[in-house]
Order: structure tokens, then sequence, then C-alpha cells
């Protein structure tokens, strides 16, 4: 085949992964992003390291996990695996701070499939070994270890104490990280207190006025927050609902989307049956003036819940079929866990991620004017690879923080 057929190919396989985990993010947000509180996760985390784990599946069970992360076969997760590792690597620029490692810790003896390994290894995983049946505790706390060095410290105990015990055979991880400044910062001196509505597009209903009050509904009391503020030529686009703009890092290909909608917050959550990719087509570049909270928040959970909505249950059962991992045991998936921390200012962003599985055996154009856009009620951020649509951190803000 000519390099440029081939090329081509591998491109469209890419797309197709990216737009894969874009709407897996999206089914996951709708799962975890429907309360009042703040929400952040990686949706390109948890679909590594669920990635790895659909290596090893077969019958049922990779069909449901296919299923669920919108693969259209369960033999797409290794290529698909393959080629956004790759990708991350070049999404990053000068300045920038990205990585996204994957790791299998294995239990030391348990014969795995060769095939298994070659295709963990083709997606730039590391293998180490482990011993959970003499020392689970010692493993836990190598594995949590690792992850907080390899996210900066900012992601810590990953694997609580009941993740991981003599019983399980070998836990699959991926971490990201990613610390980058904003290719227009935001001037310190121009920080200043300001109010921020959460009962406007909160769960409780309210919806917003023309100047980001809240209209109708039950009223909040404002809160009091440190808003940033910017004049930028910027990818800005009004749709029906909702305003998004994206903030692009520094010598980079990624981006901050911010989505604003008119109304509650939870009405965008229907919107995401595709990802966000879809919902940001269009954007143009446009003269925004930009108020924008700082806001610093992390997040914990298991995923286990999640996948069951989405359709997985034969992984979490007897049912299981691993068979792709080792010939010596029948495996099933005991936890699924996961944190994300983000913290946005006026030089940049600082984000991170990780997410264990753990397994064991069965027993735009400028215009004239500045457009306004003030975010001072709930809204939705993401953290793109602009040129995949590729989505490594996904949430929304309903009461900023910035400590």
């Amino acid at each position: 085949m000519p390099q440029d057929s081939m090329a081509g190919t591998d491109a469209g396989r890419l797309r197709a992964a990216a737009a894969a985990d874009d709407a897996f993010g999206a089914d996951v947000y709708r799962s975890l992003g429907a309360g009042a509180r703040n929400t952040v996760f990686s949706p390109a985390s948890i679909a590594a390291a669920l990635q790895m784990a659909l290596c090893g599946a077969r019958g049922k069970t990779a069909a449901q996990m296919a299923a669920a992360l919108h693969l259209g076969a369960p033999d797409a997760a290794a290529d698909g695996l393959r080629l956004l590792t790759g990708e991350l690597d070049a999404a990053g620029g000068a300045g920038l701070t990205l990585r996204a490692p994957n790791t299998m810790w294995v239990q030391a003896g348990l014969p795995l499939s060769p095939e298994f390994t070659a295709q963990l290894r083709d997606a730039a995983a590391t293998v180490r070994p482990a011993d959970f049946a003499g020392a689970p505790t010692d493993a836990r706390a190598q594995i949590n270890r690792l992850i907080a060095e390899q996210t900066a410290g900012k992601i810590t105990d990953l694997l609580g104490p009941g993740a991981v015990s003599a019983a399980t055979r070998l836990v699959l991880a991926n971490a990201v990280y990613l610390k980058a400044p904003w290719a227009f910062p935001f001037p310190g001196g121009a920080t200043a207190d300001a109010p921020f509505y959460p009962g406007a597009g909160g769960a409780d209903g309210a919806g917003s006025g023309p100047g980001g009050g809240p209209v109708g509904g039950r009223r909040e009391a404002p809160l009091t927050v440190p808003m940033m503020r910017r004049t930028a030529d910027l990818a800005y686009l009004r749709a029906d609902g909702f305003r998004a703009v994206l903030l692009p890092y520094q010598a980079s290909r990624l981006a901050m989307a911010v989505v604003l909608p008119d109304g509650p917050l939870p009405a965008l959550a229907p919107r995401l049956t595709r990802g966000l990719g879809p919902l940001l087509e269009g954007a143009a570049r446009q003269s925004v003036a930009l108020a924008l909270p700082k806001f610093r928040q992390r997040a914990s959970f298991g995923l286990i819940p999640v996948l069951r909505q989405l359709g997985v249950e034969d992984a979490f059962t007897d049912a299981a079929d691993f068979s792709g991992i080792t010939p010596a045991e029948r495996l099933f998936i005991s936890a699924i866990v996961h944190q994300a921390y983000i913290d946005v200012d006026e030089k940049g962003t600082e984000a991170a991620a990780a997410t264990a599985v753990a397994m064991r055996p069965m027993a735009m154009r400028r215009g004239p004017d500045p457009i306004p856009m003030v975010v001072d009620r709930p809204f939705l951020f993401a953290i793109v690879d602009t040129a995949t649509g590729l989505p490594l951190f996904l949430g929304h803000v309903v009461r900023p923080a910035a400590s």
C-alpha cells in the first residue's frame, strides 16, 4: 500500500478511536454528572485502562465491553489504544508537560498470553511484577507510589485498602498528567471577585438571563469567586441553547472547551449523545471578552456501577471470559477505581487522573466588537486534543473553589 494511503488509513482509525473515547466519556458524564456537585474525570484514562482489559477479553464479555466503549469490534481495542497512546506523545509542545503511561502489574509466576502482552507493549505499556498473593499491602503501596510519581503527586492512594487482596492477579492502570500554560494568559491584575450563580443551571433547574443572573425557578444566593478576565481571538460558537469557547494552550494542539448553557446545566447532558466533539463543530475565531472563574477540584469514584449501566455485566461475574490474558486462571474484574484533579488559574491548567482495573480469579472569524462571555453560572468544561477530538478531561463546575 502506498505510504499516503497507509497514512490515510491510520488517520481514519485514529479519528474513529478518538470519537469512540469521546462518546464513551459522554456516557460516563451522564452517569456521574447528573447531580449538583462538581465533577471531573478523564475519559481518555478510563477508556485506556478498560481497553487494556478488553485486549484479553473474549466472547460475550468482549462484546459487552466493546459496545460500552463504542468500539465497532473488540479487536479494535488494541489498535485504538496503540494509536491514541502514540498520538498523545505528539499532542504536547514546548513548555507543556503531558504524559499518559499505561502500566500492568502482574502476579509473579502467572503465565500471560503472548498475544496479550504483545498488544500491551505495542501501546507502550510497562509490565511490572507484583506479589499480590504474599504481600498485597506492599503491592498496593507500590502501585500507589508509582501513580503518584506519574501524576506529580496529584493522584495519591488510587487503590484503597479493599481494592487489592491476596486474590488479586493483575492490575491494569493508566495515568494522565498535564501541566499547560495558556496561549493567551489571563492578566493577574484583571482578576477580581465577582458573583457566580450556582442556582442558575443547577440541579433545581433555574435558568439564566442575558447578563448571567438567574431567572425563574428557585433562586440561590450567589457566591463570590475570583473571576479572571481576558479579551482575545478565540474559537467561539453560539448554538441553540448554549455558547462555547476554546482556550488554546501554548504551542500545543490542546485546548480547554468551556460550554455555558443558556439554562440549566443538566439540559446539556442529553445533547452529548455522540460526545463533546460534535457539539463544538462550527466554532470560529471571534474576539471574545471572556470572564472565567478560577477553580480547583478533585473527584474519586468506583466505576463498576457506571459500566453496569452501560451494559457491561459479565466482566464482573463468574461469567467473565478473560481467557486471552492467561490460560492459568479464570479472571474477572473485581474493582475499577478512578481519581481526577484539575486546577485552572491565570497562567494555565494543571490536571491529573488515574484509572486502575483490578482483576482476580473467579471464585472562528473576528467580529468588529468583542463578544462578552461571562461564565458566572454552572458550566461544562473539557480538555481536548483539537486534532483528534480526544477528551483528556471532562467535567462541570457548579460551585468554583480556588483552593
